[in-house]
């Protein structure tokens, strides 16, 4: 074989690095992006919830009513 592949063959398998493998750091970077957009996602959809589950009495001591959170309790979790 002569080539490319004979001169990666003899490059130390550190200093060679094939180009279409993901880089570390952008999959560490991917994977706490991802992390952070799932917590977010939970804690939306625990706070509607919580929201919904609220009675016409403590609506009233919060300041609101039903037909004011109405709205934002029926948004799915990924939308903000």
């Amino acid at each position: 074989m002569t080539g490319i592949a004979n001169d990666c063959r003899n490059i130390p398998l550190g200093l060679y690095r094939d180009h279409h493998a993901p880089r570390p750091g952008l999959v560490v970077g991917v994977a706490l992006s991802a992390l952070s957009t799932v917590r977010t996602w939970r804690a939306r959809a625990r706070f509607r919830r919580e929201l919904a589950a609220r009675s016409h009495y403590e609506l009233q001591d919060m300041g609101t009513c039903w037909s004011s959170i109405s709205d934002e309790v029926s948004k799915p979790f990924w939308r903000a």
